[in-house]
């Protein structure tokens, strides 16, 4: 995983360390998917920063149990739960950090998890651990669905979403597609029209900017930003056909 600057290497290391505990533990990494950007990097698939950690959790059954486990981990690896949900396990967790640094980790274990979703076990080589997580077709549908599904529950858009969607199409990746038909109650085909209307109306260049100038390297941004939306549209109007 790239970092975009120094500073960054120090929330990579204490996302690695926690990310490492939490694989290391027999329960937790039988119980806990690992997905999202930071898997997807540690995959080979994205190039860019990631400095979230997400997990599904099939059983939601195991929630409770989970939520307590996590506790004494958290104290043994000196990450103070900063904030919380009571009705999700999402945490925000700081850590030791300078004035201007990053200090703050989120982990955030979905339990709403589609049943259409496959995983595989992968050795992950940079943090030298297995783990449980989404096969790349499934890691695709997720990131298909949330690009729209994150603005219509709370009005945000995520320009990385739109980033890794234009890299998992670059890099001919497979899409699991009864994971998108699951999650969105339409055809396949019906949601690529309503993902690239959406991509059309609301995606910018200012948007990417200001999303992606703290995940990526300056060159790679200034290469990037300018093309993405149209070869984008260009790789949706080809799945659709």
């Amino acid at each position: 995983m790239i970092i975009p600057t120094p500073q960054d290497a120090k929330h990579k290391n204490q996302m690695f360390r926690l990310l490492r505990a939490l694989l290391r533990d027999n329960v937790l990494a039988n119980i806990l998917m690992f997905k999202g950007g930071t898997y997807a990097s540690l995959r080979g698939v994205l190039d860019r920063f990631s400095v979230d950690l997400d997990f599904d959790l099939p059983d939601k059954t195991a929630k409770p149990a989970i939520r307590q486990k996590l506790y004494p981990l958290f104290k043994k690896l000196g990450l103070e739960v900063k904030d919380e949900s009571t009705n999700h396990l999402q945490f925000f967790l700081k850590y030791a950090a300078g004035e201007l640094e990053r200090n703050t980790l989120k982990l955030e274990i979905n339990d709403d998890v589609s049943p259409c979703n496959i995983y595989e076990k992968v050795r992950l080589m940079e943090v030298d651990v297995y783990c449980i997580g989404h096969t790349l077709p499934t890691a695709f549908a997720n990131k298909m669905v949330a690009a729209i599904a994150r603005y219509e529950k709370n009005g945000s858009i995520a320009g990385r979403d739109f980033y890794d969607m234009h890299t998992f199409f670059t890099k001919g990746i497979e899409v699991n597609r009864a994971v998108v038909e699951e999650r969105t109650g339409i055809s396949y085909s019906e949601y690529l029209k309503k993902l690239g209307d959406f991509v059309k109306m609301e995606v910018s260049e200012r948007l990417l900017n200001e999303d992606l100038n703290m995940l990526m390297d300056r060159k790679q941004l200034r290469l990037m930003v300018p093309v993405l939306k149209e070869e984008l549209l260009v790789y949706i109007r080809d799945a659709s056909m």
